[in-house]
């Protein structure tokens, strides 16, 4: 990884969340079929919720994902793991994608959770934000040992969320950042969470903008942004227009529809 070249890809706003979903498949297939090297995708959120695969067959889900569309957010599945997400204007997602380089990328995952959580810790201290550890919270969103809290596991709040896509030719791990505006999302995420019959507490939704830090998203990109060049060489370019083109064909797959 240190030695191979790494894009650095900074789209900006989609205006519609599917076209994100989209763009982060586009890129994951074409690092996995070897016309992309490594590439760091740092992109802002449009309103949505993000479910797995899994979730969309649990108890519940229809009535999870109807109660999110009533509160203007609209229900993609991603290819990651864990569990149901919220974003919005105030947080944005990154990911670092890869070839696969030995024969079982199973092996690799602690590997790929450390440089993404010190990645995400990394740029933290860029913006002199030094009270984030790796740690779950209690009751909450997407649980996992590798989330960042601010706070202690059962009265903290999670700041980010880590999660991978693990295939035979390539590999995702990255997640999402919520930089402000975690009311929303706690609200959102305890419909969805009581659908599907969750524990989920709303006060683990976190922000830095709820720990003190008063930052802007475009701020808190640039820093990763920043971090992804100094520990990986990460060297900005442009996304072309297939890419995005393919990105806007593709993404409303994703999207999660209902009939009333």
């Amino acid at each position: 990884m240190k030695n191979a070249k790494v894009e650095l890809l900074l789209p900006g706003t989609f205006s519609e969340p599917a076209h994100g979903y989209g763009f982060q498949r586009v890129v994951f297939n074409q690092v996995s079929r070897g016309i992309r090297p490594p590439t760091l995708v740092v992109t802002p959120s449009t309103r949505h919720v993000g479910v797995t695969k899994r979730d969309t067959h649990r108890p519940g889900f229809r009535e999870a994902a109807l109660s999110a569309d009533d509160l203007g957010f609209p229900v993609l599945v991603r290819g990651a793991g864990g569990g149901a997400t919220a974003a919005d204007a105030g947080t944005f997602g990154f990911s670092l994608v890869e070839p696969v380089s030995q024969s079982n990328p199973q092996a690799a995952i602690s590997a790929r959770y450390t440089r993404a959580s010190g990645l995400a810790l990394g740029a933290f201290s860029r913006l002199g934000v030094r009270n984030v550890e790796v740690g779950e919270v209690r009751d909450e969103f997407c649980p996992g040992d590798n989330s960042l809290r601010i706070g202690s596991f059962t009265s903290g709040m999670k700041v980010c969320g880590i999660a991978q896509r693990v295939t035979r030719r390539a590999t995702s791990v990255g997640g999402i950042v919520l930089v402000f505006g975690h009311e929303g999302l706690a609200r959102v995420l305890e419909g969805v969470y009581g659908a599907m019959d969750f524990p989920f507490r709303p006060a683990s939704v976190g922000s830095l903008e709820r720990a003190g830090y008063a930052f802007e998203v475009e701020e808190v990109v640039r820093a990763f942004a920043e971090e992804g060049a100094e520990r990986y060489g990460a060297q900005r370019v442009e996304p072309d227009g297939e890419t995005l083109r393919r990105a806007r064909e593709i993404g409303p797959e994703s999207l999660v529809s209902f009939s009333r």
